[in-house]
């Protein structure tokens, strides 16, 4: 007997190795997540079966939201709530940074952070910091995610539309629309590294960069184009026509395809994701297709189609729309996470 208690500490150590080390994460299986501007909800989509489970309150407005922002951290999903705010006789539009727990369905963190809107919160590989576009107030602001509250407010050009960071997450890159340029932000130094000019009255509205690292693809809303750019130099290497209003693209899970949406158009453009960046296909969806998800499998791709309150699923072999999902009203953001709703 003596012996067997003196076993147990081993055994005891030997199954909590085993067990798996989550650091306080959250997993399961892949649901989408639809947040909806006009109803203030969530769908919840499973994209192994492409059937609804249902809709719940999320208590915040937000619009652009996808999965290439990488705001997951694994346990909250770091995002933005706009709200608007009677200051005087004036509406104004106000933003506020958002942590949402997508296994319990509410937000657990919330903090004003300026005027708004915004575009885009992203994460900092190190999970460290998270940035954020203040349109309003021409800043990107840095927040820490333990307390939510702002660090540091870098002023930057003129109405600065959209964020997004390099691979490494050294650099993050923005369009400022109203003055017709795209800068390079140091993250670290908190430094404006480049700046690039467009033609006048182009209004850069969106970007993205490629997950090689080599290219920001940078949508145009009043010219209807697509440039894109070396990061290096911000040097413009293509640009071509596209839809109206085209404002946002996304890469397929193999990275030979950059989807690109319109805010003013029924369809999508498929293109080739490296050079000589071909057009392959526009996919029609409906009025409005705001973001895009894929299934890491390559199967199957989700766009937001506000127009028509759902969900278009894409057979990505075929490029068709193989079947339409209801959601709330004027569905836009779209995330797809390994974690398991309680619904």
């Amino acid at each position: 007997m003596r012996g067997l208690w003196r076993l147990i500490p081993v055994l005891l150590g030997v199954v909590l190795l085993a067990l798996p080390l989550t650091s306080g994460g959250q997993s399961g299986a892949p649901h989408l997540f639809v947040f909806n501007m006009g109803s203030d909800d969530v769908t919840i989509i499973d994209p192994a079966a492409n059937r609804v489970l249902g809709t719940r309150p999320a208590g915040f407005k937000v619009k652009w939201l996808a999965d290439h922002m990488q705001s997951f951290d694994g346990t909250l999903l770091w995002t933005y709530g706009l709200r608007s705010e009677k200051v005087g006789r004036d509406e104004v539009v106000k933003v506020d940074v958002v942590a949402f727990d997508p296994v319990a369905l509410r937000v657990v963190k919330r903090q004003e952070v300026g005027r708004g809107p915004a575009h885009s919160v992203v994460l900092t590989p190190d999970r460290r910091q998270v940035l954020m576009n203040v349109a309003g107030d021409d800043v990107i602001a840095y927040i820490d995610p333990a307390t939510a509250q702002v660090t540091h407010r870098v002023a930057v050009g003129k109405f600065p539309c959209d964020l997004h960071l390099s691979p490494d997450g050294r650099v993050a890159y923005f369009p400022e629309r109203d003055q017709d340029t795209v800068s390079a932000l140091e993250v670290a130094s908190r430094q404006v590294v480049r700046r690039v000019s467009f033609a006048r009255d182009s209004r850069p509205h969106m970007l993205r960069v490629s997950p090689d690292g080599k290219y920001v693809w940078v949508q145009n809303a009043r010219t209807d184009t697509n440039e894109i750019l070396d990061s290096q130099s911000l040097q413009v290497l293509n640009a071509q026509p596209v839809g109206k209003v085209p404002t946002t693209n996304a890469w397929t899970p193999d990275g030979r395809q950059s989807w690109i949406l319109h805010d003013g158009d029924n369809h999508l453009i498929v293109m080739e994701a490296q050079p000589p960046f071909r057009q392959l296909k526009r996919v029609e969806v409906g009025p409005g297709p705001g973001n895009v998800s894929f299934r890491p499998d390559g199967k199957y791709a989700y766009v937001t189609v506000g127009g028509l309150n759902a969900v278009a699923v894409i057979d990505m072999t075929a490029l068709t729309v193989e079947t339409m999902l209801p959601a709330g009203r004027t569905p836009f953001g779209i995330v797809l996470l390994n974690v398991t709703p309680r619904l």
